[in-house]
């Protein structure tokens, strides 16, 4: 409040008296202009810079010199810089890195996973009385006429070896006969399949081992998982081939087995209690010699064997082992799980950078493994650039098998899926995004081979296994072994662990908001209410968002 002194004498008064005169509210002097919206948020923003927790600010408002506010909006620039750049970081980190694979802390037994499933494919696919493409090759070479069952041996056979193709120009195609051709010809499994024995266990090898089709011809696979758990209805297959008669299925890859009992006859797959070759599968093989084509195989007899986990489909054109004849062939298996943590579940799987088996659906599998995503792929690919699939290859009633004429396309086809150097593939490409996005499985058991073997001399074995049972005509046969068995009794499991959660994150933040600026949950809270509740406080008792303007006042 403002005061006025008037000290005017009234006339006969004695005294001189002072009088306070009280100053007219309605007056306004003439000196006084209302401010503008500029200047009102001015002075707000001092009153601010006074009142606020964040380091730096209060210097703002000081009526200080130019020099010394340079200074300090300098020094926070500079730490709002570095603590901004700091957060994109760690952002960035937290988003692209939020899991980590790390080793458990326990070991786990072998009982806890499948054995393995193991596929064999006879390298001679043929039972020579019946067919020798050597021979008819041979013919075709030297212009002889062939029969028509040996045009139409030919044709098939060339596709499985890789060999002749060039002779049917014409094939583009072939019918459900191809799969009639090549079984006729196969040798049965009874012809080299001589011993099984599996957990010290002697077993029927037919009731162990089931044909399926691969990309090597007709194979036999055991303790795999029956096709109706790894197809979809829509993919057509003959009852012939992956039909293993696994009514009930006590695994999957995701939960491990469903019951504590343990044992092989316990659940399927089959699992075994023990490492060691005591508790290993042991099959004794033999073959006719005369059974033998060696336009076919290059130089190796004998058979390619690949141990994977029983929910893949094998593919032994990518990998595999041989035992040849005359061989002891021993496989040490280490195993390896992956397993992950449910803290993982809750970010997406481009972030977490891998599938669970039911996450992603395809189009020919109920199963996600990395494996049959790229199969699959491989065959929208196919067929898209060749019009036909492989034989070997998941389809549908209406797909045609690929013939000898688009042996080529079928191996282009996976070049340029596989290397993106192609014109044709950039063409394809424009009409068709071929992007398999086929991640690793979440959750997955993985198995590690180390291979060794000697030189097997059975031939006296043989001969008195033979002569015990009066069975003649050993002589013309060749034999190989081959063991397979866990190296130890359990193994280390991974995992992948959450790394950064959103509350180490948050974390982060805040403690470089803290380090660089001093900045907490109560100047956030500062900064609200400044822009919200105090000025709608200030409307109400002063008529002005800004609040009494002779406060604001420095």
């Amino acid at each position: 409040m403002i005061f006025t002194v008037d000290q005017t004498v009234e006339a006969g008064n004695p005294e001189n008296e002072v009088k306070l005169k009280m100053p007219d509210n309605n007056h306004k002097c003439d000196s006084q202009k209302p401010k503008s919206i500029l200047a009102k948020t001015h002075m707000y923003f001092k009153e601010y810079c006074n009142s606020t927790s964040i380091h730096g600010f209060r210097y703002f408002a000081e009526s200080r010199s130019l020099c010394e506010r340079l200074l300090w909006l300098i020094l926070v620039l500079f730490s709002l810089s570095a603590c901004v750049y700091l957060i994109v970081q760690t952002y960035v980190k937290f988003q692209e890195s939020p899991v980590i694979v790390s080793f458990a802390t326990t070991n786990t037994p072998i009982y806890t996973i499948p054995f393995p499933a193991v596929t064999i494919c006879p390298l001679s696919k043929a039972r020579s009385f019946l067919f020798n493409f050597t021979e008819v090759r041979a013919k075709i070479e030297r212009k002889k006429e062939i029969s028509d069952n040996e045009k139409r041996y030919t044709k098939y056979m060339a596709l499985l070896c890789g060999k002749g193709n060039n002779l049917f120009k014409n094939e583009s195609t072939f019918t459900e006969d191809f799969f009639s051709g090549i079984d006729e010809l196969k040798i049965p499994q009874e012809e080299f399949m001589l011993r099984c024995v599996f957990l010290d266990s002697l077993q029927s090898c037919q009731k162990m081992f089931h044909p399926i089709i691969a990309d090597q011809g007709i194979c036999y696979t055991s303790n795999m998982l029956d096709r109706k758990y790894i197809y979809n209805e829509n993919v057509v297959l003959d009852k012939k081939y992956h039909f293993l008669n696994q009514s009930t299925l006590g695994w999957t890859v995701d939960k491990g087995y469903q019951t504590d009992t343990k044992g092989r006859d316990s659940n399927y797959p089959y699992r075994a209690l023990l490492s060691g070759a005591e508790n290993a599968l042991q099959l004794t093989f033999h073959q006719n010699i005369s059974n033998t084509d060696h336009y076919c195989v290059d130089d190796v007899q004998g058979f390619n064997v690949l141990i994977h986990p029983p929910h893949t489909l094998p593919r032994l054109n990518k990998q595999f082992f041989t035992v040849g004849f005359k061989q002891s062939v021993i496989a040490s298996v280490r195993p390896n799980k992956m397993t992950t943590s449910d803290q993982v579940l809750q970010f997406d799987s481009s972030i977490r950078k891998c599938y669970f088996s039911t996450e992603k659906k395809l189009k020919y599998f109920k199963v996600y493994t990395p494996g049959n995503c790229e199969l699959e792929c491989l065959t929208e690919y196919t067929l898209k650039l060749c019009g036909c699939v492989s034989y070997y290859m998941p389809r549908e009633e209406e797909t045609l098998i690929c013939g000898n004429a688009n042996f080529s396309c079928i191996r282009k086809a996976e070049y340029y899926l596989k290397r993106n150097q192609s014109l044709e593939h950039e063409k394809e490409e424009e009409n068709g995004h071929y992007s398999c996005d086929c991640k690793p499985l979440c959750s997955d058991v993985t198995y590690n081979t180390e291979i060794s073997s000697s030189y097997m001399d059975m031939e006296g074995q043989i001969q008195a296994w033979f002569l015990i049972y009066n069975i003649t005509g050993y002589e013309w046969s060749q034999y190989a072994k081959l063991t397979i068995f866990f190296e130890q009794d359990s193994f280390l499991t991974s995992e992948r662990n959450e790394l950064y959660s959103p509350i180490d994150f948050l974390a982060n933040f805040g403690g470089l908001l803290g380090l660089f600026t001093g900045f907490s949950l109560l100047s956030a809270a500062e900064i609200i209410y400044f822009l919200t509740l105090r000025m709608c406080c200030n409307f109400r008792l002063y008529r002005s968002l800004f609040g009494k303007e002779t406060e604001n006042i420095a």
